[in-house]
């Protein structure tokens, strides 16, 4: 699953089944960052509510 909200991207990684990780990567820097489940989904939320 993947949230774009420039210049940042949200990802929902799953490296087996049962495991979720998240990170967002900063396009214009080239920075990747982990996030924990609160953070993602409220980078989720943002993306619906504007």
């Amino acid at each position: 699953e993947a949230i774009v909200l420039p210049p940042w991207v949200a990802l929902a990684v799953r490296p087996r089944p049962g495991v979720w990780e998240y990170v967002r990567v900063n396009v214009h820097e080239l920075i990747v960052e982990q996030l924990s489940i609160p953070e993602y989904l409220t980078f989720k939320e943002e993306l619906v509510g504007g």
